[in-house]
């Protein structure tokens, strides 16, 4: 049997000092912003680094002020129309679709046009499979300003425009 680092009075040591000074440079890590803080950065800053610690909390957007949602209105040969909106289901069940979400978020952008020809030809589809016989499909962007937390509406009134159409034949 091959002798393990813990199974040592130094070993444990080692362990135990390295712990230590992990816990003790979260603590430093995660205190508010002060001259403390600062002047026990200088020698804990390295270890941070070393070890891969260090989190910027930059990497997060701040919270968006408008709301985005893409639809996509299909048209029937009998004259009946469909709105189809991706998947958004509320709370832990979100990440289910959240893939959906993302997707959504970049086909309403004009640089991403390369994608609507593909989705609408999804929805054509997935409608002549459900046995419908679709004529026309819109993919259609709404966009409402968000208003802060608190009483009153989550947000203003939605806008909405029509950025592709194409006709099935």
């Amino acid at each position: 049997m091959q002798p393990t680092i813990e199974s040592s009075r130094l070993g444990r040591a080692l362990i135990s000092a390295g712990v230590s000074c992990t816990v003790l440079a979260m603590v430093v890590l995660n205190m508010p912003d002060s001259r403390l803080k600062s002047y026990l950065m200088k020698p804990v800053a390295p270890y941070v680094q070393v070890v891969g610690l260090g989190q910027d909390w930059g990497v997060f957007a701040p919270p968006r002020s408008i709301s985005l949602q893409v639809e996509s209105h299909i048209e029937y040969a009998d004259g009946t129309t469909t709105v189809v909106r991706l998947p958004r289901r509320p709370g832990i069940q979100a990440y289910a679709d959240y893939r959906w979400r993302k997707f959504e978020e970049r086909l309403r952008l004009d640089v991403n046009r390369r994608l609507w020809a593909p989705y609408a030809r999804f929805l054509v589809d997935r409608a002549r499979a459900a046995g419908r016989t679709p004529v026309r499909v819109s993919l259609v962007r709404r966009w409402a300003e968000s208003r802060p937390p608190g009483p009153g509406p989550e947000r203003d009134s939605w806008r909405e425009f029509t950025f592709y159409t194409v006709r099935v034949g």
